[in-house]
């Protein structure tokens, strides 16, 4: 690896981002508790934050329209306490982990209000040239990404 990529190696590892997700009646069961599967949207609106705060050429959004997917390969995750409808939930994210052919997200995320941990998540996820149906090697994208 050249010293350029492993300094941004360097760079993504140690990059952190937060950003805030109000509970909406909608997410929640009948009991007024988020339903499982929401935190998986709340997880995914870290990772899109996240992106967006490397500052990159173009917002995350815009590579699906470019033949670019960054798919999710495997999620794990704990849950610790119920978020409620009107909770604030703070999504931290950082990357913990990055191969060559993907890399895994951590994401916890917690009430703003307590700053009790509701969730954490690992996903490992993946860059895939949609025209092409092969995986794109993980720096490599992020070389070009990044400004």
């Amino acid at each position: 690896m050249t010293n350029s990529l492993e300094t941004l190696k360097i760079r993504l590892l140690e990059h952190q981002d937060i950003t805030k997700v109000k509970v909406r009646f909608n997410d929640t069961d009948a009991m007024g508790i988020v339903h499982f599967k929401n935190y998986m949207v709340y997880f995914d609106d870290g990772f899109v934050s996240f992106m967006n705060s490397l500052e990159g050429k173009q917002p995350v959004e815009q590579f699906i329209h470019q033949g670019l997917a960054l798919g999710v390969k495997h999620v794990d995750i704990t849950y610790e306490k119920p978020a409620t409808f009107g909770d604030y939930i703070l999504v931290k994210t950082n990357i913990d982990k990055i191969g060559n052919k993907s890399l895994t997200f951590y994401h916890e995320l917690s009430r703003e209000s307590d700053g009790e941990i509701v969730a954490i998540v690992k996903a490992t996820r993946f860059v895939m040239d949609l025209k092409t149906n092969k995986l794109r090697n993980v720096m490599s994208f992020f070389k070009n990404f990044i400004q």
